[in-house]
């Protein structure tokens, strides 16, 4: 991984969290407390924040900062995992609930 890299990390899931949340640019910068250039020159490549400014604006977002720096795809693929595993848990407690239920009623 490259600085360039890095940069269109943090720029792509910038953006795709602000649009998630309906916010424009001005928007954003008015609940991060910053001015609309910021988050346009951030999302444009042309400036790294700092640490503060990344924080005031994960704020401003509500998510965790370590989100604008998550590699593509990775929240999918995640999801791919967790979702099977969460239906499979799901399904066995409902038929541990399903099956209390007739025991307790009809027996």
């Amino acid at each position: 991984m490259d600085s360039d890299e890095l940069k269109n990390r943090l720029s792509a899931n910038l953006k795709k969290i602000r649009k998630a949340k309906n916010l424009s640019q001005f928007e954003l910068a008015e609940k991060a407390g910053l001015s609309d250039q910021t988050i346009n020159s951030i999302e444009g490549k042309r400036l790294w924040p700092s640490d503060k400014t990344m924080i005031k604006i994960a704020n401003a977002l509500e998510t965790d900062a370590y989100q604008f720096l998550i590699p593509e795809n990775i929240e999918n693929r995640q999801t791919d995992i967790i979702i099977p595993e969460l239906k499979s848990a799901l399904k066995k407690n409902i038929d541990i609930l399903i099956e209390e239920f007739f025991t307790q009623h009809f027996n």
